[in-house]
């Protein structure tokens, strides 16, 4: 049986949701996937038995118009390799050309170490960050995801490439924000704090991917590694954790995708939210 690896990183839950529907599509294909979350492999030191495998999936999420710092700190202990082809899917709160470029510099970084990336699509089924999609239009771009990779699993099969591209305008747009915004999500981490609510559970600690939070004198502290993930604001149980000057970042109401996605949903209700502006292309075309 042929077998596929998929490493992710997912903040709050939207990449691993994507990540589980590969599983299920290989599978389907009767392939043997296996699924490890990127922090597991670097907080555990695991080892990568990549020979073992037949192709490499990466999955992210797009993260200031690039890839957060752990997918890079990934691939610098990627073993040098020259046969192994990788795949990459990124999620986003929005599928469009602004976001095309995001994994380029980790195709270089790639290519550096001798893996050859043939093939990568963005998905999207939710937005953590600024503006919270409605409940019914994260339960479609859910079922036209999952249609998505289904059709990106066949292509996979038949060693399709696809290189999503944009015009140079673009090109070094993104050039500037991937070199750029890594900088900045990192103080995005300094301007959360602490409310008087925090019990000193340690759950934010212990769930922080990069080990960006700590305990010093009884209190919670916060690092200069952010990935800006949001998994720390959203994951705890008494709100605690707040930012002081980008209020507007964490989406009304708190986040958590599979709450959504199990809740039950009245159709003929409407919502004052607006749809996203590529939800109508992204649900009608198969190439996007």
């Amino acid at each position: 049986m042929k077998s596929v690896v998929i490493y992710y990183f997912s903040g709050t839950g939207n990449t691993e949701i994507v990540a589980d529907m590969f599983k299920n599509e290989f599978s389907k294909n009767n392939y043997n996937i296996t699924l490890i979350r990127i922090e597991d492999v670097l907080k555990n030191n695991l080892k990568l038995e990549l020979e073992k495998f037949e192709m490499i999936g990466i999955g992210s999420p797009i993260i200031g118009f690039g890839a957060p710092s752990i997918i890079y700190d990934f691939i610098r202990i990627l073993p040098k390799e020259s046969s192994k082809k990788i795949f990459i899917f990124r999620t986003a709160g929005g599928v469009a050309p602004i976001n095309y470029n995001a994994s380029k510099l980790m195709m270089r970084k790639l290519a550096k170490k001798g893996y050859e990336v043939f093939h990568e699509r963005v998905f999207s089924i939710s937005s953590n960050w600024v503006v919270k999609f409605d409940d019914l239009v994260i339960k479609q771009l859910y079922e036209v995801t999952n249609k998505k990779v289904g059709i990106m699993c066949n292509e996979l099969i038949d060693g399709k490439k696809r290189i999503l591209k944009t015009g140079i305008g673009l090109k070094i747009l993104a050039e500037f924000a991937m070199h750029s915004f890594p900088y900045l999500l990192r103080l995005v981490g300094k301007d959360l704090t602490i409310n008087k609510s925090c019990s000193n559970c340690g759950v934010c600690i212990k769930n922080c991917p990069v080990n960006n939070i700590y305990l010093k004198n009884g209190k919670i502290r916060f690092k200069l590694s952010c990935n800006s993930c949001m998994r720390c604001v959203y994951s705890c149980q008494t709100s605690s954790i707040n930012f002081r000057f980008l209020t507007f970042f964490p989406v009304a109401d708190d986040y958590n995708i599979k709450e959504i996605l199990n809740h039950p949903y009245d159709t003929t209700t409407t919502s004052d939210r607006p749809i996203p502006s590529f939800f109508d292309d992204y649900v009608n075309s198969d190439e996007m």
